[in-house]
Formats: structure tokens, C-alpha cells, sequence
């Protein structure tokens, strides 16, 4: 009789929390589902295949850099009208500023792409040796929610395939989610949890690499997206 009065109210406990969780993630998977049939998915766009010269127009050397771009909407240009504004280029016209050298940059990215899909689609069509690979890829994780197991493999296959061309690797850290004013509440909680996972992966792969160079961008960057609404 004691073990059944003691295990009641655990059990009443439990029931508890379950009919407020429940209805909580059913309304943020409603959520995240609405969001997906209004906006549906970003068309493909062509790949990026760009050299920039420096700005200053001054040659230090007539050798080109060679980079290659990776990840998901962000490294594709989704949204973005001219080709000199996407992340590719605007990366690429940085090294020929900061160098002295055309970078000729090709990207490889796709809208939606999730990390395995970085591996399995875009990897195998690297066209050239980059002297340098940049990535930014983790998003689609986030709202797929890929399980942390599954994401910690093809992380580290991901990882070591852009590393076996012989170049440096050069990883972002997932945007600032906190700025994407369409998210409504609680699915922005539930993004911004799940992303710390994602993030979490994604930077213990870096770490055991040392050709992989992790960068946080919203450490860096991210509260002006917060606090300025216009961008």
C-alpha cells in the first residue's frame, strides 16, 4: 500500500507534464509545418562561378586563390538579386582584398541542404582543388531536428571528405536564429534549442580536425541582426 500511495502522485506527476508538453509541441510542429507550406522551398539557382580581382586593382601576384563554397539557402544566394552580393563572392572579393589576388570561387551550395546532404550532393561534384573550402551548413539540421548521433557522423564524414583535397576548411557557425522574426513562439524556443545542439556537433567535429577552422559568427556578428530590424 505504501509503494502504491508513493508511486500515485509520481504517476499523477508525470501525466501532469505530459498534457502540457503535448500540447506545446503539437503546436510547434503545427507551426514549423504552416511556415513550410507558405513559403514551400527556394528554387534552384545557378552555381556560383566567379573570379573577383582586389578592389585596389593591384596584383601582388598573378596566381589565383582557388575556393569552394558549400552548406545550405545562406551559401546559395537564396533571396539575393546580384550575383557580387552573395556569401561566395562577398567571401571571395574579402581574400582578394586581404591578399592581393584573384580568388576565383565556385559554389556548390543548394537550398535545403542538411549536412549529409553536403556530403552526398555537393562533395562529389568539386570540379577543381580549392586552395580553401568554406562551409556553412546546419540550418535544415535544425529544423529537420536530425537526431545528434546521426548529425555527428555525417558531420565527421562531411568533415573529412572537404579536408581530403587538401585544404584548409573554413565552418560557420549557425546563424543567429534569435533574428528570424517569422518564427512565432514557442517554435522560436523550441529552434533555438535544438540549435544549440546542432551547434554543439558541429563544433566538436571542427575541433578534432586541425585543417577545419570553426567560426562563430554570431559571437561576432549576430547581436546586430537582433537589435537592427532592417536586416
Amino acid at each position: 500500500l505504501r509503494w502504491r500511495s508513493a508511486s500515485a502522485p509520481r504517476g499523477q506527476a508525470w501525466w501532469a507534464t505530459l498534457s502540457l508538453v503535448v500540447p506545446v509541441l503539437g503546436l510547434v510542429v503545427g507551426q514549423a509545418v504552416l511556415l513550410s507550406r507558405r513559403f514551400g522551398e527556394s528554387p534552384a539557382l545557378a552555381l556560383v562561378d566567379v573570379t573577383v580581382a582586389p578592389s585596389s586593382r593591384v596584383l601582388i601576384s598573378e596566381m589565383a586563390v582557388e575556393m569552394a563554397a558549400f552548406g545550405d539557402s545562406a551559401m546559395a544566394g537564396v533571396g539575393v538579386d546580384h550575383v557580387e552580393d552573395f556569401l561566395p563572392v562577398q567571401l571571395a572579393q574579402r581574400v582578394a582584398d586581404a591578399t592581393g589576388r584573384r580568388v576565383h570561387v565556385v559554389g556548390y551550395a543548394r537550398s535545403g541542404a542538411r549536412t549529409i546532404d553536403v556530403l552526398t550532393g555537393q562533395f562529389p561534384g568539386v570540379r577543381r582543388e580549392p586552395d580553401v573550402s568554406v562551409l556553412l551548413v546546419g540550418t535544415n539540421d535544425v529544423i529537420g531536428v536530425t537526431t545528434p548521433a546521426t548529425l555527428a557522423r555525417s558531420s565527421r564524414a562531411l568533415l573529412d571528405a572537404l579536408v581530403s583535397l587538401g585544404a584548409p576548411v573554413v565552418m560557420s557557425s549557425l546563424p543567429k536564429f534569435r533574428a528570424m522574426r517569422l518564427l512565432p513562439h514557442p517554435l522560436m524556443e523550441a529552434v533555438l534549442g535544438y540549435g544549440a545542439v546542432v551547434g554543439a556537433v558541429h563544433r566538436h567535429a571542427a575541433a578534432m580536425r586541425p585543417l577545419v577552422r570553426f567560426v562563430d559568427v554570431v559571437g561576432a556578428v549576430g547581436s546586430e541582426f537582433v537589435k537592427d530590424e532592417g536586416t
